[in-house]
C-alpha cells in the first residue's frame, strides 16, 4: 500500500504511476523515506506545476508494472513537467 502525494488516497502498490525522489537525497541511507509516490500521470504532473518554482534537482520514475521502470534525467520540476507533459502514458 501506498499514499499518493498529491490526492492523499491509499492504492495497492500494483497501481503506482510515479515516483518523485530529491537528487540529493537518493544516497541517503533511509532514501525510501524521501520517495513520493503518485497513482497516476496527472497528479505527478500537478504536484510537479504546485513545485514548478523549486530550484531542487528531482529524479522521477515511470513505474511499470512488467519492472521496465523508465527514469528520467535529474532535473528541476518545471523541466520534469515538461518532459512527463511529452510522454506517453
Amino acid at each position: 500500500m501506498f499514499m499518493c502525494k498529491h490526492c492523499l488516497e491509499q492504492y495497492e502498490d500494483k497501481d503506482l504511476a510515479y515516483t518523485l525522489i530529491p537528487e540529493k537525497r537518493r544516497s541517503h541511507p533511509m532514501a525510501d523515506a524521501f520517495v513520493l509516490k503518485f497513482c497516476s500521470k496527472a497528479h505527478v504532473q500537478q504536484f510537479l506545476e504546485d513545485i514548478s518554482h523549486h530550484s531542487q534537482v528531482f529524479i522521477l520514475t515511470k513505474v511499470d508494472p512488467s519492472g521496465n521502470n523508465k527514469e528520467f534525467e535529474p532535473n528541476a520540476a518545471l523541466d520534469l513537467l515538461l518532459l512527463v507533459g511529452s510522454s506517453k502514458g
